[in-house]
């Protein structure tokens, strides 16, 4: 071990008298700082040489000079921890591989699906290791703690954006809501407007439906007018996917609709109680909000689905009885 401590040393004196740097001017750039505007993520693979990272690095505008960090990386002569990792602020070299050394911000990948709601969230962020789920569930669904950031509604469903997020594994529940929050902010919010009758709110209620009845991009604009036509005219909603939130709520889903289950007494039950629900469903995509937004102008009273994919629209009830029996 000493003589391979002695070998660095020594070639790294070499470097030095070869390029005619001096000790200290090396030194320098070594521990001189470079400035992130805004953090920087980036991933190390398992087993990826030194090179390969310090060329991700100075790709990535975290370090300056790659060679200079293969020549500091190489004289410590230990392992990289391999990861997501975040960079932010004012750095040097010496920080930018302790970093790497100790997996200090080593960061865990979590990723919310279009669809998911606050049950699922929980679900997911329990097996990661971050929260146990009834603790998050305690938390997001009190209206006291939703109110605290100045939201509206029961609780925080909606406000969770599908998309993948990097996580530091030390980072408390209140991080990880406040980073839901922070890309809800730059993302949603600027978009989010009043439709119709409908306050902004709404309009998130309405999105997470339609993000729940159709994967179909060109579908979207047409069920968001469906949903805002019956709303005109006073008529139920019957969504099946608000009663099926209902039983996820009571912890009474198990995969199946049922006569007996449709009829359970929640004001998410869009078949029992006229309006919209009281809360969004699910998390929902941009897509399906900008639907909303823009939904199309129809007559359409009425959808259906007979593989669960591509719907048929309807402007009567007749018409809809009809089609419903053609394809069944």
């Amino acid at each position: 071990m000493k003589k391979l401590v002695y070998f660095l040393a020594a070639l790294f004196l070499l470097i030095l008298a070869i390029s005619g740097i001096s000790y200290y001017v090396l030194l320098s750039k070594i521990n001189s700082y470079n400035q992130l505007s805004k953090p920087v993520f980036v991933k190390i693979h398992k087993g990826e040489s030194i090179k390969k990272i310090a060329e991700k690095l100075e790709k990535k505008g975290i370090i300056k000079d790659k060679n200079l960090f293969i020549l500091y990386a190489r004289y410590k002569n230990k392992p990289l921890k391999y990861g997501f990792y975040m960079f932010k602020g004012k750095l040097n070299i010496p920080q930018v591989w302790e970093i790497l050394y100790t997996g200090k911000e080593k960061l865990i990948k979590f990723t919310i699906i279009p669809g998911e709601d606050l049950i699922d969230i929980g679900q997911k962020l329990e097996k990661a290791g971050f929260v146990q789920k009834e603790e998050f569930y305690k938390y997001v669904f009190d209206p006291k703690n939703v109110r605290w950031y100045g939201l509206e509604g029961k609780s925080f469903e909606g406000y969770f954006p599908p998309d993948t997020y990097y996580f530091r594994k030390d980072f408390t529940l209140r991080n990880i809501i406040e980073t839901f929050l922070g890309d809800f902010k730059r993302k949603y919010k600027p978009v989010l407007k009043p439709v119709e009758n409908l306050t902004p709110y709404q309009v998130m209620i309405v999105a997470s439906m339609v993000e729940k009845e159709t994967a179909v991009p060109e579908e979207k604009p047409i069920i968001a007018g469906v949903i805002i036509n019956r709303l005109k005219k006073g008529m139920k909603l019957q969504i099946d996917s608000t009663i099926i939130y209902a039983l996820k709520l009571k912890n009474q889903w198990y995969g199946d609709l049922t006569k007996k289950n449709m009829k359970i007494d929640s004001p998410y039950n869009t078949y029992l109680y006229q309006g919209l629900p009281p809360t969004p469903i699910c998390s929902f995509s941009l897509e399906s909000l900008k639907a909303v937004i823009n939904y199309k102008k129809t007559e359409y009273l009425y959808f259906f689905s007979k593989d669960g994919k591509r719907h048929s629209f309807s402007k009567t009830y007749r018409e809809h009885l009809r089609k419903v029996r053609a394809a069944y």
